[in-house]
């Protein structure tokens, strides 16, 4: 019609230019766009949660602790001569004994590190939970440490072996709570204050300390090596371990 004006076409907006190369972000735009990635990364780290590390580490303590049973062996009666006495047989196995006994309690002590930490640790990410995995692979290892010292006592290397194990396990759970107690990560309940977490430090340095002594005396009295852990609960009743 006549009395209508012609539309003029629109021009279009997105040239073949711009959709092949897009125009660079600017400093603010790639800002908030690090800021949305981090925050994605934390959520994502705390889809594991502290209280499924606690389920795994409970199963994991009591079958290592049923496992230390199983070096408590007495020989096949059929193969024995008819005179032999079941209580020479058992003095036989005091070493065995002595070593169940020991692994036992040092057991104990770790999950109780184990529990005493995750009682105020309220929260946990990737790191921390690799932590706690990496500490389960050596509490595993506890009972295979155990048999070796009771079938060789007097052996450096069997002692040696023990001490390390120990060693290691009781400097992970030192690692476990610097990391979850530390400012940056933070992972512990807020109402703990700064005393108890030293406190807590200074007696994760008691396993570590006295295994390093375990390992000193493997070389000069293999044999004893094991009486250096006795120390651990001695160490704790003294002041500086003590809130």
């Amino acid at each position: 019609m006549a009395g209508k004006k012609k539309r003029s076409p629109k021009k279009s907006t997105n040239n073949a230019g711009d959709s092949l190369f897009p125009k660079p972000k600017t400093k603010a735009q790639q800002e908030a766009a690090d800021k949305k990635a981090e925050k994605v990364e934390k959520t994502v780290d705390k889809w594991v949660s502290s209280s499924r590390i606690q389920s795994l580490t409970d199963g994991i303590f009591a079958f290592a602790m049923t496992l230390l049973v199983f070096n408590l062996i007495l020989p096949d009666p059929v193969n024995l001569p008819p005179e032999t006495q079941l209580n020479d047989l058992l003095l036989k196995q005091t070493q065995a004994f002595y070593n169940y006994i020991l692994s036992f309690i040092l057991l104990a002590i770790f999950w109780t590190i184990h529990t005493q930490q995750f009682h105020v640790i309220k929260g946990t990410n990737q790191t921390h939970t690799w932590i706690n995995l990496t500490i389960m692979l050596f509490v595993v290892l506890i009972p295979f440490s155990t048999s070796v010292m009771a079938d060789y006592p007097s052996d450096t290397l069997a002692n040696v072996l023990f001490s390390l194990n120990m060693l290691v396990v009781g400097s992970l759970y030192y690692f476990n709570w610097s990391y979850a107690s530390s400012d940056k990560h933070r992972l512990i309940d807020s109402s703990v204050d700064e005393q108890a977490i030293e406190v807590s430090k200074r007696r994760g340095l008691i396993v570590p300390f006295v295994s390093i002594l375990a390992l000193i005396l493997a070389f000069v009295a293999p044999a004893y090596t094991g009486f250096c852990f006795l120390l651990i609960p001695i160490l704790k009743v003294f002041k500086p371990f003590r809130k």
